[in-house]
């Protein structure tokens, strides 16, 4: 099955960018917002300054389980390998002009190891 839209293929890019260990790779706008079960986080740069660490301590690795995509938005159903288990994510991938603008995740944040939420 192929990507069928830009949107599909940005939020792929996204899951893909993180498994690589290259966050600064990331497409997103300098607009970019974040928002979690751990808060909401504005600008592309602190996003990624929030979000290193709590990626270091938390994710091991993300499976990409299905996506579903329209004109400027995908959801995307992956799994969240951490040190306590698997959880079960799925984002909201709003994207424009080649970049993801906004990202809603939607996720049980109880057994993370580690949750900072100071945004």
């Amino acid at each position: 099955m192929g990507i069928e839209n830009e949107a599909e293929r940005l939020a792929r890019a996204w899951i893909d960018g993180w498994n690589a260990g290259k966050p600064d790779d990331l497409p997103l706008a300098s607009n970019f917002v974040h928002t979690s079960p751990l808060g909401t986080v504005a600008g592309r740069e602190k996003y990624l300054d929030w979000v290193r660490p709590l990626a270091a301590k938390n994710v091991t690795s993300l499976n990409i389980v299905r996506t579903l995509a329209g004109e400027g938005e995908s959801a995307i159903w992956f799994e969240m390998m951490t040190p306590n288990g698997l959880v079960q994510v799925c984002d909201w991938v709003q994207t424009d002009n080649g970049k993801i603008v906004a990202i809603t995740s939607f996720y049980d944040a109880t057994d993370l190891p580690y949750r900072e939420t100071d945004t």
